[in-house]
Protein backbone atom coordinates (compact mmCIF):
# COMPACT_ATOMS: atom_id res chain seq x y z
CA UNK A 1 0.00 0.00 0.00
CA UNK A 2 1.39 3.38 -0.69
CA UNK A 3 1.54 5.82 1.65
CA UNK A 4 -1.12 8.33 0.70
CA UNK A 5 -3.28 4.83 0.82
CA UNK A 6 -2.20 3.79 3.97
CA UNK A 7 -2.69 7.38 5.24
CA UNK A 8 -5.83 7.58 4.36
CA UNK A 9 -7.25 4.32 5.38
CA UNK A 10 -4.97 3.87 8.24
CA UNK A 11 -4.36 6.66 9.92
CA UNK A 12 -2.78 6.83 13.71
CA UNK A 13 -3.48 10.88 13.26
CA UNK A 14 -6.60 12.70 11.88
CA UNK A 15 -6.83 16.67 11.56
CA UNK A 16 -10.34 18.46 10.96
CA UNK A 17 -9.74 21.18 9.58
CA UNK A 18 -12.56 23.79 9.68
CA UNK A 19 -13.14 22.11 13.71
CA UNK A 20 -16.37 23.43 15.15
CA UNK A 21 -17.67 23.21 18.73
CA UNK A 22 -20.95 23.78 17.47
CA UNK A 23 -22.92 20.16 17.83
CA UNK A 24 -25.19 21.31 14.29
CA UNK A 25 -21.89 21.78 12.40
CA UNK A 26 -20.91 18.48 10.29
CA UNK A 27 -17.43 19.19 11.41
CA UNK A 28 -18.38 18.90 14.98
CA UNK A 29 -20.37 15.77 13.96
CA UNK A 30 -17.13 14.07 12.27
CA UNK A 31 -15.18 15.10 15.37
CA UNK A 32 -17.56 13.33 18.05
CA UNK A 33 -17.37 9.94 15.34
CA UNK A 34 -14.01 10.29 14.96
CA UNK A 35 -13.65 10.53 19.21
CA UNK A 36 -14.93 7.22 19.67
CA UNK A 37 -12.16 5.31 17.53
CA UNK A 38 -8.91 5.95 19.84
CA UNK A 39 -7.08 7.64 17.30
CA UNK A 40 -5.07 10.98 17.53
CA UNK A 41 -7.88 13.61 16.75
CA UNK A 42 -6.65 17.10 16.08
CA UNK A 43 -8.98 19.88 15.74
CA UNK A 44 -7.93 22.88 13.54
CA UNK A 45 -9.54 26.25 14.43
CA UNK A 46 -8.15 29.59 15.00
CA UNK A 47 -10.52 30.52 17.49
CA UNK A 48 -10.90 27.52 20.07
CA UNK A 49 -8.56 26.01 22.35
CA UNK A 50 -10.29 23.44 22.57
CA UNK A 51 -13.51 21.22 21.43
CA UNK A 52 -14.59 17.77 22.59
CA UNK A 53 -11.80 17.67 25.07
CA UNK A 54 -9.13 17.79 22.44
CA UNK A 55 -6.68 20.38 21.93
CA UNK A 56 -7.13 23.00 18.99
CA UNK A 57 -4.32 24.29 16.54
CA UNK A 58 -5.10 27.32 14.69
CA UNK A 59 -3.55 25.95 11.24
CA UNK A 60 -2.12 22.62 9.87
CA UNK A 61 1.53 24.06 10.05
CA UNK A 62 1.60 24.64 13.48
CA UNK A 63 0.28 21.17 14.42
CA UNK A 64 3.04 19.38 16.67
CA UNK A 65 4.01 15.91 15.03
CA UNK A 66 3.07 14.32 11.43
CA UNK A 67 -0.41 14.51 10.56
CA UNK A 68 -1.18 11.28 8.73
CA UNK A 69 -5.02 12.27 7.75
CA UNK A 70 -6.90 15.46 7.48
CA UNK A 71 -10.66 16.24 6.49
CA UNK A 72 -10.74 19.74 5.19
CA UNK A 73 -14.56 20.90 6.63
CA UNK A 74 -14.11 24.30 4.54
CA UNK A 75 -16.71 25.84 2.14
CA UNK A 76 -15.16 24.98 -1.52
CA UNK A 77 -12.85 28.08 -2.24
CA UNK A 78 -11.40 28.02 0.93
CA UNK A 79 -10.59 24.33 0.86
CA UNK A 80 -7.83 25.18 -1.75
CA UNK A 81 -5.50 27.10 1.04
CA UNK A 82 -6.56 24.63 3.52
CA UNK A 83 -5.33 21.88 0.95
CA UNK A 84 -2.18 24.18 0.12
CA UNK A 85 -1.38 23.84 3.93
CA UNK A 86 -1.48 20.05 4.38
CA UNK A 87 0.15 19.07 1.19
CA UNK A 88 3.19 22.16 2.45
CA UNK A 89 2.76 19.80 5.94
CA UNK A 90 3.74 16.97 4.48
CA UNK A 91 0.08 14.88 5.29
CA UNK A 92 -0.53 11.94 4.00
CA UNK A 93 -3.82 12.39 2.68
CA UNK A 94 -6.31 14.80 2.38
CA UNK A 95 -10.32 14.27 2.12
CA UNK A 96 -12.12 17.61 1.08
CA UNK A 97 -15.53 17.14 2.02
CA UNK A 98 -16.58 20.39 0.07
CA UNK A 99 -19.44 20.28 -2.60
CA UNK A 100 -19.29 23.05 -5.00
CA UNK A 101 -16.72 21.51 -7.70
CA UNK A 102 -16.96 19.72 -11.05
CA UNK A 103 -20.45 18.25 -10.44
CA UNK A 104 -21.60 22.12 -10.38
CA UNK A 105 -20.61 22.99 -13.53
CA UNK A 106 -17.64 24.66 -15.71
CA UNK A 107 -16.60 26.89 -12.84
CA UNK A 108 -16.49 24.28 -10.39
CA UNK A 109 -14.56 22.58 -13.01
CA UNK A 110 -12.31 25.16 -12.84
CA UNK A 111 -11.69 25.06 -9.46
CA UNK A 112 -11.55 21.52 -9.04
CA UNK A 113 -8.96 21.42 -11.45
CA UNK A 114 -6.74 24.09 -9.11
CA UNK A 115 -7.42 21.86 -6.23
CA UNK A 116 -5.54 18.90 -8.13
CA UNK A 117 -2.70 21.06 -8.62
CA UNK A 118 -1.80 21.55 -5.20
CA UNK A 119 -1.66 17.89 -5.26
CA UNK A 120 0.23 17.66 -8.41
CA UNK A 121 3.43 16.07 -7.56
CA UNK A 122 3.13 16.04 -4.14
CA UNK A 123 3.24 13.04 -1.66
CA UNK A 124 0.34 14.18 -0.59
CA UNK A 125 -2.97 12.29 -1.76
CA UNK A 126 -6.77 13.35 -1.99
CA UNK A 127 -9.84 11.84 -1.77
CA UNK A 128 -13.08 13.83 -2.90
CA UNK A 129 -13.95 16.44 -3.43
CA UNK A 130 -17.53 16.06 -2.44
CA UNK A 131 -17.03 13.28 -0.25
CA UNK A 132 -18.11 11.76 3.29
CA UNK A 133 -14.93 9.99 3.48
CA UNK A 134 -13.77 6.96 5.31
CA UNK A 135 -15.28 4.30 7.58
CA UNK A 136 -12.94 1.61 8.60
CA UNK A 137 -14.53 -0.04 12.15
CA UNK A 138 -11.59 -1.83 12.67
CA UNK A 139 -9.48 0.56 12.97
CA UNK A 140 -11.45 2.73 14.93
CA UNK A 141 -12.12 5.32 11.85
CA UNK A 142 -15.23 7.25 11.04
CA UNK A 143 -15.00 10.76 8.99
CA UNK A 144 -18.71 9.89 7.81
CA UNK A 145 -21.18 13.38 8.08
CA UNK A 146 -23.94 11.64 9.44
CA UNK A 147 -24.05 11.24 13.09
CA UNK A 148 -23.62 7.54 14.59
CA UNK A 149 -26.17 7.48 16.86
CA UNK A 150 -28.62 8.92 13.82
CA UNK A 151 -27.19 5.89 11.72
CA UNK A 152 -25.67 2.73 12.90
CA UNK A 153 -22.59 2.04 12.15
CA UNK A 154 -22.23 -2.41 11.11
CA UNK A 155 -19.23 -3.87 12.86
CA UNK A 156 -15.54 -5.03 10.95
CA UNK A 157 -16.44 -7.86 8.67
CA UNK A 158 -14.89 -8.84 5.10
CA UNK A 159 -16.83 -6.84 2.70
CA UNK A 160 -15.16 -3.36 1.58
CA UNK A 161 -17.45 -0.97 0.33
CA UNK A 162 -16.06 1.68 -2.71
CA UNK A 163 -18.83 4.30 -3.40
CA UNK A 164 -19.20 7.06 -5.50
CA UNK A 165 -22.50 8.77 -3.44
CA UNK A 166 -22.36 9.12 -0.08
CA UNK A 167 -26.00 8.59 0.87
CA UNK A 168 -25.63 5.21 -1.23
CA UNK A 169 -22.72 4.71 1.22
CA UNK A 170 -25.12 4.99 4.42
CA UNK A 171 -27.58 3.47 3.07
CA UNK A 172 -25.43 0.16 2.18
CA UNK A 173 -23.73 0.92 5.92
CA UNK A 174 -27.32 0.87 7.70
CA UNK A 175 -28.57 -2.01 5.70
CA UNK A 176 -25.66 -4.19 6.49
CA UNK A 177 -25.38 -3.25 10.06
CA UNK A 178 -29.61 -4.16 10.43
CA UNK A 179 -28.71 -7.65 8.60
CA UNK A 180 -25.76 -8.29 10.93
CA UNK A 181 -23.12 -7.89 8.05
CA UNK A 182 -19.93 -6.65 8.78
CA UNK A 183 -17.53 -4.47 6.68
CA UNK A 184 -13.63 -4.18 6.25
CA UNK A 185 -13.71 -0.24 5.07
CA UNK A 186 -16.32 1.65 2.89
CA UNK A 187 -14.26 5.00 1.01
CA UNK A 188 -16.61 7.20 -0.07
CA UNK A 189 -14.85 8.49 -3.49
CA UNK A 190 -17.65 11.35 -4.15
CA UNK A 191 -15.81 13.51 -7.55
CA UNK A 192 -12.98 11.41 -7.29
CA UNK A 193 -10.48 14.14 -8.62
CA UNK A 194 -7.24 11.96 -7.54
CA UNK A 195 -7.68 8.68 -5.35
CA UNK A 196 -10.61 6.37 -7.81
CA UNK A 197 -12.52 3.44 -8.29
CA UNK A 198 -9.39 1.95 -9.92
CA UNK A 199 -6.89 2.32 -7.49
CA UNK A 200 -8.94 1.30 -4.55
CA UNK A 201 -10.75 -1.61 -6.36
CA UNK A 202 -6.69 -3.12 -6.83
CA UNK A 203 -5.98 -2.38 -2.91
CA UNK A 204 -8.98 -4.77 -2.15
CA UNK A 205 -8.28 -7.11 -4.25
CA UNK A 206 -5.29 -7.55 -2.20
CA UNK A 207 -6.31 -6.73 1.37
CA UNK A 208 -6.34 -9.80 3.19
CA UNK A 209 -9.03 -8.61 5.41
CA UNK A 210 -11.00 -8.25 2.40
CA UNK A 211 -13.46 -10.91 1.39
CA UNK A 212 -15.72 -9.35 -0.97
CA UNK A 213 -15.97 -5.92 -2.85
CA UNK A 214 -19.47 -4.04 -3.24
CA UNK A 215 -19.09 -0.46 -5.21
CA UNK A 216 -21.24 1.98 -6.53
CA UNK A 217 -20.53 3.98 -9.59
CA UNK A 218 -22.00 6.62 -11.58
CA UNK A 219 -18.90 6.44 -13.82
CA UNK A 220 -15.68 4.78 -14.44
CA UNK A 221 -12.53 7.31 -14.02
CA UNK A 222 -10.42 4.43 -17.06
CA UNK A 223 -13.11 1.96 -18.31
CA UNK A 224 -10.38 -0.27 -19.96
CA UNK A 225 -8.22 -0.12 -16.27
CA UNK A 226 -11.19 -0.57 -14.58
CA UNK A 227 -12.51 -3.73 -16.41
CA UNK A 228 -8.60 -5.12 -16.51
CA UNK A 229 -8.60 -4.75 -12.68
CA UNK A 230 -11.78 -6.50 -12.00
CA UNK A 231 -10.72 -9.24 -14.10
CA UNK A 232 -7.85 -10.16 -11.66
CA UNK A 233 -9.84 -8.72 -8.63
CA UNK A 234 -12.35 -11.71 -9.47
CA UNK A 235 -9.59 -14.35 -9.70
CA UNK A 236 -9.42 -14.11 -6.34
CA UNK A 237 -12.33 -12.86 -4.57
CA UNK A 238 -15.87 -11.55 -5.48
CA UNK A 239 -16.31 -7.98 -6.95
CA UNK A 240 -20.17 -6.84 -7.10
CA UNK A 241 -21.08 -3.62 -8.76
CA UNK A 242 -24.05 -1.86 -8.75
CA UNK A 243 -23.57 1.10 -11.86
CA UNK A 244 -26.19 3.79 -11.72
CA UNK A 245 -26.73 6.03 -14.93
CA UNK A 246 -28.05 3.26 -16.84
CA UNK A 247 -30.89 5.28 -18.84
CA UNK A 248 -30.03 8.83 -20.55
CA UNK A 249 -31.75 10.52 -17.90
CA UNK A 250 -29.82 8.48 -15.39
CA UNK A 251 -26.70 9.84 -16.82
CA UNK A 252 -27.49 12.97 -17.27
CA UNK A 253 -28.49 13.07 -12.93
CA UNK A 254 -25.32 11.29 -12.36
CA UNK A 255 -22.89 14.64 -13.74
CA UNK A 256 -25.22 16.84 -11.51
CA UNK A 257 -24.45 14.53 -8.62
CA UNK A 258 -20.75 14.05 -9.10
CA UNK A 259 -19.57 15.03 -12.26
CA UNK A 260 -19.49 11.88 -13.79
CA UNK A 261 -19.58 10.90 -17.09
CA UNK A 262 -21.52 8.48 -17.67
CA UNK A 263 -20.75 5.91 -20.40
CA UNK A 264 -23.06 5.98 -23.05
CA UNK A 265 -24.28 2.63 -23.99
CA UNK A 266 -25.21 0.42 -20.47
CA UNK A 267 -25.52 -2.57 -22.60
CA UNK A 268 -21.81 -2.14 -23.62
CA UNK A 269 -21.06 -1.76 -19.92
CA UNK A 270 -22.79 -4.84 -18.51
CA UNK A 271 -21.42 -6.85 -21.22
CA UNK A 272 -17.98 -5.74 -20.56
CA UNK A 273 -18.66 -6.16 -16.31
CA UNK A 274 -20.11 -9.56 -16.92
CA UNK A 275 -16.74 -10.80 -19.08
CA UNK A 276 -14.38 -9.44 -16.15
CA UNK A 277 -16.26 -11.55 -13.47
CA UNK A 278 -18.62 -8.78 -11.76
CA UNK A 279 -21.58 -9.59 -10.32
CA UNK A 280 -24.27 -7.15 -11.01
CA UNK A 281 -26.63 -5.59 -8.72
CA UNK A 282 -29.12 -3.10 -9.35
CA UNK A 283 -30.07 -1.67 -6.14
CA UNK A 284 -28.90 -0.96 -2.63
CA UNK A 285 -30.22 -3.49 -0.95
CA UNK A 286 -29.14 -6.30 -3.64
CA UNK A 287 -25.68 -4.71 -3.43
CA UNK A 288 -25.59 -5.56 0.29
CA UNK A 289 -27.69 -9.51 -0.27
CA UNK A 290 -25.33 -10.26 -3.01
CA UNK A 291 -21.96 -9.19 -1.65
CA UNK A 292 -22.80 -11.10 1.71
CA UNK A 293 -23.96 -14.42 0.07
CA UNK A 294 -20.48 -14.19 -2.07
CA UNK A 295 -18.46 -13.21 0.78
CA UNK A 296 -19.80 -16.10 3.20
CA UNK A 297 -19.84 -18.74 0.26
CA UNK A 298 -17.59 -17.84 -2.27
CA UNK A 299 -19.91 -19.78 -5.33
CA UNK A 300 -21.55 -22.93 -6.37
CA UNK A 301 -20.02 -25.26 -8.14
CA UNK A 302 -23.48 -25.67 -10.57
CA UNK A 303 -27.27 -24.13 -11.49
CA UNK A 304 -28.81 -27.44 -10.20
CA UNK A 305 -30.60 -26.25 -7.17
CA UNK A 306 -32.69 -27.89 -4.21
CA UNK A 307 -35.46 -26.18 -2.48
CA UNK A 308 -36.37 -27.59 1.34
CA UNK A 309 -39.04 -26.07 3.52
CA UNK A 310 -41.08 -27.73 5.69
CA UNK A 311 -44.23 -25.21 4.34
CA UNK A 312 -45.31 -26.62 0.79
CA UNK A 313 -46.41 -23.25 -0.47
CA UNK A 314 -42.62 -21.82 0.43
CA UNK A 315 -41.28 -24.70 -1.60
CA UNK A 316 -43.72 -24.04 -4.79
CA UNK A 317 -42.79 -20.27 -4.22
CA UNK A 318 -39.34 -20.99 -4.24
CA UNK A 319 -39.95 -23.49 -7.26
CA UNK A 320 -41.00 -21.22 -9.78
CA UNK A 321 -38.34 -17.94 -8.60
CA UNK A 322 -35.53 -20.82 -9.11
CA UNK A 323 -36.69 -22.12 -12.75
CA UNK A 324 -38.67 -19.18 -14.39
CA UNK A 325 -37.16 -16.67 -16.43
CA UNK A 326 -40.09 -14.65 -15.91
CA UNK A 327 -39.50 -12.79 -12.86
CA UNK A 328 -37.06 -15.31 -11.82
CA UNK A 329 -33.51 -16.45 -12.69
CA UNK A 330 -33.62 -19.21 -15.22
CA UNK A 331 -31.52 -22.23 -12.85
CA UNK A 332 -32.21 -25.85 -12.80
CA UNK A 333 -34.11 -27.51 -9.89
CA UNK A 334 -31.72 -30.62 -8.91
CA UNK A 335 -32.76 -33.89 -10.05
CA UNK A 336 -32.68 -36.06 -7.18
CA UNK A 337 -30.78 -39.38 -7.05
CA UNK A 338 -33.12 -42.57 -6.56
CA UNK A 339 -30.32 -43.43 -3.74
CA UNK A 340 -31.48 -39.59 -1.94
CA UNK A 341 -34.75 -40.31 -2.17
CA UNK A 342 -34.76 -43.73 -0.83
CA UNK A 343 -32.72 -42.48 1.95
CA UNK A 344 -34.74 -39.00 2.66
CA UNK A 345 -37.97 -41.80 3.04
CA UNK A 346 -36.86 -43.59 6.21
CA UNK A 347 -36.17 -39.66 7.86
CA UNK A 348 -39.38 -38.28 6.94
CA UNK A 349 -42.91 -38.96 7.53
CA UNK A 350 -44.20 -41.17 4.73
CA UNK A 351 -46.94 -37.87 3.73
CA UNK A 352 -43.58 -35.95 3.00
CA UNK A 353 -42.54 -35.20 -0.49
CA UNK A 354 -39.02 -36.57 -1.17
CA UNK A 355 -39.10 -35.12 -4.64
CA UNK A 356 -37.30 -31.41 -5.14
CA UNK A 357 -38.51 -29.21 -3.72
CA UNK A 358 -38.41 -31.37 -0.84
CA UNK A 359 -41.38 -30.92 1.66
CA UNK A 360 -40.88 -31.69 5.28
CA UNK A 361 -44.64 -30.69 6.31
CA UNK A 362 -45.37 -29.13 9.62
CA UNK A 363 -44.58 -32.52 11.34
CA UNK A 364 -40.57 -31.68 11.21
CA UNK A 365 -37.82 -31.92 14.02
CA UNK A 366 -34.38 -30.40 14.20
CA UNK A 367 -32.95 -33.74 14.27
CA UNK A 368 -35.08 -34.47 10.64
CA UNK A 369 -34.18 -31.35 9.35
CA UNK A 370 -30.63 -31.87 10.11
CA UNK A 371 -30.67 -35.58 8.71
CA UNK A 372 -32.45 -34.07 5.34
CA UNK A 373 -29.73 -31.07 4.88
CA UNK A 374 -26.35 -33.83 4.87
CA UNK A 375 -28.78 -36.26 2.16
CA UNK A 376 -29.12 -33.68 -0.15
CA UNK A 377 -25.48 -32.23 0.32
CA UNK A 378 -23.83 -35.87 -0.30
CA UNK A 379 -26.12 -35.92 -3.44
CA UNK A 380 -23.59 -35.42 -6.64
CA UNK A 381 -26.54 -33.64 -8.49
CA UNK A 382 -27.31 -31.15 -5.66
CA UNK A 383 -24.76 -27.76 -6.55
CA UNK A 384 -26.85 -25.24 -3.87
CA UNK A 385 -29.67 -25.79 -1.34
CA UNK A 386 -32.20 -22.98 -0.35
CA UNK A 387 -33.86 -24.07 2.73
CA UNK A 388 -36.76 -22.04 3.93
CA UNK A 389 -36.75 -22.30 8.19
CA UNK A 390 -39.91 -22.03 9.53
CA UNK A 391 -39.80 -21.90 13.50
CA UNK A 392 -43.53 -22.26 13.67
CA UNK A 393 -43.96 -26.32 13.52
CA UNK A 394 -44.31 -27.22 16.85
CA UNK A 395 -41.34 -29.24 17.34
CA UNK A 396 -39.13 -27.10 15.68
CA UNK A 397 -36.79 -25.37 17.93
CA UNK A 398 -34.06 -22.52 17.60
CA UNK A 399 -31.93 -25.61 17.54
CA UNK A 400 -32.31 -25.33 14.39
CA UNK A 401 -30.40 -22.62 13.33
CA UNK A 402 -27.84 -24.42 15.06
CA UNK A 403 -28.51 -26.95 12.52
CA UNK A 404 -27.89 -24.53 9.32
CA UNK A 405 -24.83 -23.75 10.59
CA UNK A 406 -23.34 -27.34 11.26
CA UNK A 407 -24.62 -28.32 7.88
CA UNK A 408 -23.28 -24.56 5.90
CA UNK A 409 -19.70 -25.68 7.82
CA UNK A 410 -19.66 -29.73 6.93
CA UNK A 411 -20.20 -29.16 3.53
CA UNK A 412 -19.33 -27.11 0.27
CA UNK A 413 -22.20 -27.14 -1.07
CA UNK A 414 -23.84 -23.92 0.15
CA UNK A 415 -26.77 -23.61 1.67
CA UNK A 416 -28.98 -19.73 1.58
CA UNK A 417 -31.95 -19.34 4.02
CA UNK A 418 -34.48 -17.24 3.89
CA UNK A 419 -37.19 -16.94 6.96
CA UNK A 420 -40.30 -15.18 7.66
CA UNK A 421 -42.36 -14.69 11.16
CA UNK A 422 -41.77 -12.28 14.11
CA UNK A 423 -38.61 -11.19 16.55
CA UNK A 424 -37.83 -15.29 17.13
CA UNK A 425 -37.43 -15.08 13.64
CA UNK A 426 -35.49 -11.55 13.51
CA UNK A 427 -33.28 -13.17 16.24
CA UNK A 428 -32.61 -16.26 14.36
CA UNK A 429 -31.99 -14.32 11.05
CA UNK A 430 -29.08 -12.12 12.65
CA UNK A 431 -27.67 -15.44 14.87
CA UNK A 432 -27.43 -17.28 11.06
CA UNK A 433 -25.42 -14.31 10.10
CA UNK A 434 -23.47 -14.05 12.91
CA UNK A 435 -22.12 -17.49 11.56
CA UNK A 436 -21.99 -16.72 8.02
CA UNK A 437 -25.02 -18.05 7.03
CA UNK A 438 -26.22 -16.14 4.43
CA UNK A 439 -29.94 -15.59 5.42
CA UNK A 440 -33.22 -13.05 3.99
CA UNK A 441 -36.38 -12.35 4.87
CA UNK A 442 -37.69 -12.90 1.48
CA UNK A 443 -37.53 -16.27 -0.77
CA UNK A 444 -37.32 -13.99 -3.51
CA UNK A 445 -34.03 -12.41 -1.77
CA UNK A 446 -32.78 -15.79 -0.61
CA UNK A 447 -33.44 -17.03 -4.62
CA UNK A 448 -31.58 -13.93 -5.61
CA UNK A 449 -28.51 -15.29 -3.92
CA UNK A 450 -28.21 -18.32 -4.80
CA UNK A 451 -28.42 -16.90 -8.63
CA UNK A 452 -25.19 -14.70 -7.91
CA UNK A 453 -23.56 -17.99 -6.41
CA UNK A 454 -24.06 -19.92 -9.62
CA UNK A 455 -22.88 -16.80 -11.57
CA UNK A 456 -19.87 -16.54 -9.67
CA UNK A 457 -19.20 -19.99 -9.86
CA UNK A 458 -19.83 -20.29 -13.97
CA UNK A 459 -16.95 -17.28 -14.46
CA UNK A 460 -14.75 -19.29 -12.21
CA UNK A 461 -15.44 -22.88 -14.00
CA UNK A 462 -15.08 -20.82 -17.46
CA UNK A 463 -11.48 -19.50 -16.56
CA UNK A 464 -11.08 -22.60 -14.93
CA UNK A 465 -10.25 -21.11 -11.49
CA UNK A 466 -10.02 -22.95 -8.22
CA UNK A 467 -11.54 -21.81 -4.81
CA UNK A 468 -8.40 -20.50 -4.27
CA UNK A 469 -8.02 -18.15 -6.68
CA UNK A 470 -5.34 -19.49 -8.91
CA UNK A 471 -5.89 -21.04 -12.14
CA UNK A 472 -6.45 -25.05 -12.31
CA UNK A 473 -3.06 -26.84 -14.11
CA UNK A 474 -5.80 -27.33 -17.03
CA UNK A 475 -5.36 -23.88 -17.55
CA UNK A 476 -1.65 -24.48 -18.61
CA UNK A 477 -1.21 -20.70 -16.88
Amino acid sequence: MSRGLDALLRPKSVAVVGASANPAKISNVVLRNLSRGGLRVIPVNPKEEQILGHRCFPSVSAIDGEVDLALVALPAEAALGAAEECVRKGVGAVIVTSSGFAESGQEGKDLQDRLVSVFRGSGTRLLGPNTMGVFAPGHGLDTLLIPAEKSPRPPEGDVAMVSQSGAVAIAFLEKAERSGMGVSTCVCIGNKADIEECELLEHFAGDAGTGCISMYLESFSDGRRFMESAGRASIGKPVVVLKSGRSAAGAKAASSHTGALASSSDGLVDGALRQSGVVRAYDEEELVDLSRALAYLGHARGDRVCVVASAGGFGVIATDYVESTDHGFGLRMAELSPATKERLSSIVPAFSSVRNPVDLTAGVTDEMYESVLEVLQSDPGVDCIMMSLELQPPNVTRGLVDVAVRRRRASPVPIVVSAFGGEDMREALAALEKSKVPSYPTIFRAVRAVAALVERGRYLEKHKINRLGAPTPADGR
